[in-house]
């Protein structure tokens, strides 16, 4: 074998030959470089700014999803939801955009906006343990929005969601369970499907409830029965409900709900009893709600007076405007009562309390405050009728009396039933 002698290297080629193991040398023995190398292979600095730039990413499509839903762009809404739901962030960021849009559209009122949001989050979190209160929330805004029968739907996805759940959780799943029967029977109650509300009423009658919520649903129990005309049913409710919650605010429709109910099954003994005993509560149970209490009073004071009234059982009409009167002293509500005073009292041939009822009227009118404050239309037009009467009874008063002295046959007075003080 023969060898080729090689060829001399020019001399610049000679030079970079010898100039780069120099250059490595060097490098090597550089503290820089073995300070580079000293770091374990596996540290990474760090990036925070990635997981602002996700935050932001998400701020930015949460405002574009938001613009798209206030110009009713559903579809360009849900795409940019979808691009949320799919950026690589944390589920639980992800979650936060969403429901704060959701919250947002609660705030204000706009409920379709809302829902659909959080039917949203329901279908791509499935699974989430929060899911089964958003679901309640759901029910709940559509019952707002006056879709009772999707509202019912939802709460009874509720129901069914707790059948799922195992030890873990389970107190938590029972109570909003309870929450959902609840709503389901208030929904109905709102729609006016008072036979399906009635029979949730009656089966949430028999759990352990808070004092509170026995007294709603105990109360609402007996409207039901009220409005269905289970008027057997509704009184035993409403025995109930004001056995134990007398000085509930809702008593006094309760009482209201009692005494009606023992009318239309023709116990108008009872039905008085219970009309006077609302009206005869003590200011001190009207702490909670007054103007609820007074409102009741007044109403079912003055519809079974004028019942009464027409009905010929003049007594118990008066009796009953007897307590009205003090209820308020305003004229625009005593001064009818009074006048209705005064013709129960024309029924029972009691003529002088008659008129006394007639110059109460006037003399109320004719007092120096009066005059400067107009009175009502309704007013002036009583003070003209009184006036009336007053003068009829005088004139039949005189004509009975020269009638019994021309037949030599005095009247015999008849009794007088107590009154008001004020009004003697």
């Amino acid at each position: 074998m023969s060898y080729r002698r090689a060829k001399p290297l020019p001399n610049k080629s000679r030079a970079l030959w010898l100039i780069f193991p120099l250059a490595l040398a060097t490098l090597i023995a550089s503290p820089r470089l073995q300070a580079v190398d000293a770091q374990p292979a596996e540290a990474k600095p760090e990036e925070p700014a990635s997981d602002v730039e996700i935050k932001g990413e998400i701020a930015g499509y949460v405002k574009l999803a938001t613009q798209a839903a206030d110009q009713e762009k559903w579809q360009l809404a849900e795409h940019f939801l979808e691009i949320i739901v799919n950026l690589p962030a944390p589920m639980a960021d992800k979650k936060k955009a969403l429901a704060d849009i959701g919250a947002l559209y609660e705030k204000k009122r706009t409920f379709s906006k809302a829902i659909a949001i959080y039917e949203k989050m329901i279908a791509v979190y499935p699974a989430d343990p929060d899911t089964p209160e958003l679901i309640f929330k759901v029910g709940t805004l559509y019952r707002e929005a006056g879709a009772y029968q999707r509202a019912i739907t939802r709460f009874y996805t509720v129901l069914n969601s707790a059948l799922q759940v195992n030890g873990h959780g389970l107190e938590t799943y029972r109570k909003l369970t309870q929450r959902a029967q609840t709503e389901i029977a208030d929904t109905y109650f709102l729609a006016g499907e008072n036979e399906q509300a009635a029979k949730f009423y009656n089966l949430l009658s028999r759990l352990e409830l808070a004092p509170e919520e026995k007294a709603r649903v105990l109360f609402k129990s007996a409207h039901c029965h009220y409005v269905l005309g289970n008027h057997d049913k509704a009184i035993a409710s409403a025995q109930s409900f004001l056995a134990e919650f007398g000085n509930d605010p809702s008593a006094p429709e309760c009482r209201y709900i009692l005494a009606s109910s023992l009318k239309s099954l023709k116990r108008p003994k009872e039905a008085f009893d219970a009309v006077l005993t609302l009206l005869r509560t003590e200011h001190a149970k009207k702490g909670t709600a007054p103007e609820k209490w007074v409102f009741w009073q007044k109403k079912t004071g003055n519809e079974f007076a004028n019942d009464f009234y027409q009905q010929g059982d003049f007594t118990s009409a008066l009796t009953i405007y007897q307590t009205l009167a003090q209820l308020n002293d305003e004229p625009e509500w005593q001064w009818p009562v009074v006048y209705q005073m005064g013709l129960c009292f024309e029924r029972l041939r009691l003529v002088n309390r008659a008129a006394e009822a007639y110059k109460f009227i006037l003399d109320e009118a004719n007092k120096p405050e009066r005059a400067s404050k107009p009175l009502p239309e309704s007013c002036t037009n009583l003070v003209q009728m009184s006036r009336w009467r007053g003068e009829q009874l005088a004139w039949q008063h005189t004509t009975e009396t020269q009638l019994s002295r021309l037949l030599g046959q005095p009247l015999a007075p008849a009794p007088i039933p107590a009154i008001p003080k004020s009004l003697r």
